[in-house]
C-alpha cells in the first residue's frame, strides 16, 4: 500500500485499507474506488491521509498500532466525560465525572500493545478542528503508551499514563471560555491564564474523577520541560515525574503534525519558530509533516525533553512509515518498504522511478543504512 496526505486522493484511486471517521465509525470500505465526491468529503471528515492500492508496493503493509475504531471509541468517551466536566465547572454542582468507557479505552489499547504491537507506529495528527479537543489527546495516548512500553512501565503504569493523556486538557473547563475562542494571538495575561489549565485538570480529575494519583501528577506536570521552562511550576529534569516527561514529547509532536485550533495549541515558542522555518507565518492550517516533527524532537533534546526518552521514542517511532513516497538526493524517487527503526531517517525505499524520471522497469529496493547507500539521503516526502 501508498499511503499519501487526502489532500492527493484522486479519483478512481483505490483504498488499500478502510476509511473510519474520528470517532471509529467505517467510512469507506477497502478496496473502493474514490470517486469526485467522496474525495472532496475527505477534508470534512477529518480525514488526514489515505492508504491506496499501488502494485509495486502491495506486499508492504501499513497497519495501525492502535485500531482505529478503537482510537474512535476512545475519542467518544473522552467527549462525553469533557462536556460533563464543563457543565459541573459552569453550574458549580459537585457530580462525578464517569470515566469509566475512557478507563476502559485504555485498557483496551493496554492490551493491542502486550505480549507484541503488531501494528506500525507512526506519527499521526488531528485534521478536522471540529473534533481536535477529543481527537488530539487519543493520538497522544497512542504514542504515549508505546513509549512508556518501550521504557519499561508495566501495565497498570501504562494504564495511569493513558489516562493522563487522554484527561490532559480537561482543566480546560475552569478557564474562561472567551480565551479560548478568540482568533488572534493571546496577550502574555491570557497565557497565564490558559496555562492554569494543567493544574485546573488535576484538580478536577482528584476531585470528580476517582483517578490514581499517578494521573493527576502527570496531568498537572504535562507542560513542563527538561530545562525547567515549562509551567505551572518550572520543574527541571527528572523532578518531574516520569509520565509527564513522556507527554511532553508525544503531546508536541502530535500537536506539531496537526491542524490546530486556537484552542490548545499553546506551544514553546521554540515550536513555533520551528514551524516557521518550514511553512512561513503560522496559521491554522500550518502544521508540520510527521519526518520534520521528529526533527523537532531530536533537535530540542535536553533542552525541552528528557534526552534518554527521546533516544527510545526515536527508535519505536519511524521517521519516514512504511508507503511514504521520497524523492533522493539523487533526483530517484522511491516508496518507503520498510521504516528501518534501529536506524534514524535511513529506511529502505523501493525505487520507482529514475533520476529522470522513468519508470524503473522492475521496482528494487535499496537500504539507505547500508555502506553502499549511504551517500544517498532523503531530500523530499511526495504527495504528503
Amino acid at each position: 500500500m501508498r499511503r499519501i496526505s487526502a489532500k492527493y486522493a484522486k479519483p478512481t484511486m483505490m483504498l488499500g485499507r478502510a476509511l473510519y471517521d474520528n470517532f471509529g465509525r467505517l467510512i469507506m470500505r477497502e478496496g473502493t474506488k474514490l470517486t469526485a465526491q467522496q474525495v472532496a468529503n475527505l477534508e470534512e471528515v477529518g480525514v488526514g491521509e489515505v492508504f491506496i492500492l499501488d502494485k509495486r508496493v502491495d506486499d508492504v503493509p501499513a497497519w495501525p498500532l492502535i485500531t482505529p475504531e478503537l482510537e474512535g471509541t476512545a475519542a467518544a468517551a473522552l467527549r462525553t466525560v469533557l462536556m460533563k466536566a464543563q457543565a459541573i465547572v459552569s453550574t458549580g454542582k459537585a457530580q462525578m465525572l464517569d470515566i469509566a468507557a475512557v478507563r476502559q479505552s485504555v485498557f483496551e489499547m493496554v492490551q493491542q500493545l502486550f505480549p507484541v504491537a503488531m501494528g506500525e507506529p507512526v506519527i499521526v495528527g488531528c485534521h478536522s478542528q471540529r473534533d481536535y479537543d477529543f481527537v488530539h489527546p487519543v493520538k497522544v495516548a497512542s504514542l504515549s503508551l508505546l513509549i512508556g512500553k518501550a521504557a519499561g512501565m508495566g501495565q497498570t503504569e501504562l494504564v495511569n499514563l493513558g489516562m493522563a493523556a487522554l484527561l490532559q486538557n480537561v482543566g480546560y473547563a475552569a478557564v474562561q471560555q472567551g480565551i479560548l475562542d478568540h482568533e488572534g494571538p493571546l496577550t502574555d495575561s491570557e497565557v497565564q491564564i490558559v496555562q492554569r489549565h494543567a493544574a485546573y485538570g488535576a484538580e478536577i480529575v482528584k476531585r470528580y474523577g476517582q483517578v490514581a494519583q499517578e494521573t493527576a501528577i502527570i496531568i498537572q506536570q504535562h507542560h513542563e520541560r527538561w530545562n525547567g521552562s515549562g509551567y505551572p511550576a518550572k520543574l527541571q529534569g527528572r523532578k518531574i515525574c516520569h509520565g509527564a516527561r513522556i507527554l511532553a514529547i508525544t503531546d508536541s509532536v502530535v500537536a506539531l503534525v496537526s491542524k490546530r485550533p486556537h484552542r490548545g495549541c499553546i506551544l514553546p515558542k521554540e515550536a513555533q519558530e520551528f514551524i516557521n522555518a518550514f511553512t512561513g507565518d503560522l496559521g491554522d492550517a500550518d502544521f508540520l509533516r510527521p519526518h520534520q516533527a521528529m526533527e523537532f524532537i531530536v533537535a530540542y533534546s535536553g533542552e525541552l525533553f528528557d534526552p534518554d526518552l527521546v533516544k527510545i521514542f526515536t527508535r519505536q517511532l519511524p521517521t519516514y512509515p512504511s508507503g511514504l513516497m521520497v524523492k533522493l538526493n539523487t533526483g530517484e524517487i522511491g516508496i518507503v518498504s520498510n521504516p528501518n527503526l534501529e536506524y534514524f531517517a535511513r529506511p529502505k525505499v523501493r525505487m520507482c522511478y529514475d533520476n529522470e524520471l522513468r519508470d524503473v522497469d522492475k521496482p528494487y529496493d535499496i537500504n539507505l543504512a547500508s555502506p553502499e547507500h549511504q551517500k544517498k539521503i532523503i531530500t523530499e516526502v511526495m504527495e504528503y
